[in-house]
């Protein structure tokens, strides 16, 4: 109620922990807008967001069904589109379907609200940002912005703020008075795993090789002059070959070459990551693909001498998957404590997400689902949105208990029984690692958060990172609401500060 106060006439932005009532600002407010006479308009990024959403408003408010519509990709029909924003009252919407029909059928000068959800994606060429574009022209429009987690740099932020014209902003967490009589129990634990020796060997075999290739690289870009297969980013060689992608006109194809290397660097990255934070069988299939790769980068790789030690050393390779042994233990005492417990587990990759379903559902009392995003490639078929509802209303009906999601299950999913929360891996963004936390500890119901921690893998640097950029993420938050409020910084954010640094830590 202090926040909707704060937000219901001025554009604003509310960020506020998962499962703290963001949907219900949100329906205040939009009940205030439907008073005056105007529609509302309600975005969120995927089909199960929606109907999530128009679910809770149709249960929480005197709206007749008909009053809130869903419109997603799979609303095919113009005719019906036609219909639902001719008649609905409240339009829920992925907004890649409204940016589609901006020009066509849709006016958005009937609407004197429009909320986002999961506002931090306001950036770049997201859907988000035309439809604001078009919206800024409606007299009095108004727009309210929905996130726990606004963005992983103080450029990010700004921009969301920027681009949706904010005025004020409304931001809680755990520490605030008038959230904690309210928050769920969330313990988090990290565990951290000894990297075996056989790892180890052959990870030294790859940073030779890296070593090489970095050494060739610093030729042909002076940012690969201080990287070192230790502190070696795919941000960083990401940003190198964008640099000579930028500067092969001005500087001849010789940089063809160095192209090359950044893309061998990138793979071989890749397949160290896939060894030490995925384990053995992860870093096989990936092998496989690398053979099967006929591109200069990987033939560069596969005609080093070191490159035929190093796939031996890892089919040699006895303890194979250290992490997943840590996985079914954590797992089988969760259940042996609360038999009725829902399990979410958190992997970075599909192949992850596939290899650990098998030897996840052997366990005694588990019934296992994966949970991955709609693309499908040549080797891998993804899941509709339909399969996609399907799977999470099984988990929230017990016919699944555990989960076993790629980063498609980080976002608005309600689950409120999720007791625990595992990451296979750590994430390197302060989004992920709070929208992944978000999924436990909902509605009263306590929850457990645990990180697996490959000592000496990305895994740590991962892990510390996410933890550092959280703190920082609050902090530009404070700054921002402190320039639109038109003062200096305070000593009471100060104050808040030191307790943002005591809760991370």
């Amino acid at each position: 109620m202090n926040i909707y106060e704060a937000v219901k006439d001025t554009n604003s932005l509310v960020v506020l922990p998962t499962g703290l009532g963001k949907t219900i600002i949100a329906v205040l407010v939009l009940v205030d807008t439907l008073v005056s006479g105007k529609k509302v308009l309600f975005l969120a990024p995927t089909k199960p967001l929606c109907e999530q959403h128009a679910s809770f408003i149709r249960r929480t408010t005197v709206l007749l069904d008909d009053d809130v519509a869903v419109v997603t990709g799979e609303t095919s029909s113009p005719r019906k589109r036609d219909e639902i924003y001719k008649k609905a009252k409240v339009v829920v919407a992925t907004p890649q379907t409204i940016e589609n029909d901006l020009d066509t059928r849709l006016s958005l000068n009937e609407y004197g609200l429009i909320i986002f959800d999961e506002v931090h994606r306001t950036v770049g060429d997201y859907a988000y940002v035309r439809i604001i574009e078009k919206y800024r022209s409606v007299p009095d429009a108004q727009v309210l912005g929905l996130t726990a987690s606004p963005g992983n740099d103080f450029d990010q932020v700004e921009e969301v703020v920027n681009t949706l014209g904010i005025r004020h902003i409304e931001v809680r967490n755990e520490w605030d008075n008038d959230v904690r009589p309210y928050m769920s129990h969330r313990s988090l634990q990290w565990y951290l795993i000894d990297m075996p020796a056989e790892i180890t060997q052959v990870m030294q075999h790859i940073d030779s090789i890296l070593q090489e290739l970095l050494q060739d690289l610093a030729k042909y870009s002076r940012q690969a002059t201080n990287l070192t297969p230790e502190k070696l980013s795919k941000k960083a060689i990401v940003e190198i070959q964008q640099r000579m992608q930028q500067n092969l006109r001005k500087r001849g194809g010789y940089l063809y070459h160095g192209l090359s290397v950044a893309s061998a660097a990138m793979k071989l990255s890749h397949l160290k990551d896939m060894l030490t934070s995925q384990g053995v069988d992860a870093a096989k299939t990936y092998l496989t693909k690398l053979d099967g790769d006929t591109s200069r980068g990987a033939k560069r790789i596969q005609k080093h001498p070191l490159y035929q030690e190093i796939k031996e050393g890892i089919a040699t390779i006895k303890n194979r998957q250290p992490k997943l042994s840590i996985a079914k233990t954590i797992i089988q005492n969760h259940l042996e404590e609360n038999k009725d417990a829902r399990i979410m587990v958190f992997a970075e990759y599909r192949d992850t997400v596939e290899m650990l379903l098998s030897p996840i559902s052997l366990i005694e009392g588990v019934k296992a689902v994966h949970f991955i995003g709609q693309t499908t490639t040549a080797t891998e078929k993804g899941m509709s949105q339909v399969e996609q509802k399907q799977t999470l209303d099984a988990f929230r009906m017990g016919t699944y208990n555990v989960l076993i999601s790629t980063s498609i299950g980080e976002e608005g999913i309600d689950i409120p029984t999720t007791s625990l929360v595992l990451f296979y891996e750590p994430v390197p963004s302060a989004i992920r690692h709070i929208q992944r936390k978000g999924r436990t500890a909902r509605d009263g119901y306590p929850g457990k958060v645990m990180i697996l921690i490959m000592k000496g893998s990305r895994d740590e640097a991962y892990y510390w990172s996410s933890v550092k950029k959280e703190k920082k993420m609050y902090r530009y938050v404070y700054q921002l609401k402190d320039r639109l409020e038109g003062r200096t910084p305070l000593k009471r954010r100060r104050v808040r500060q030191s307790m943002i640094e005591d809760y991370a830590s």
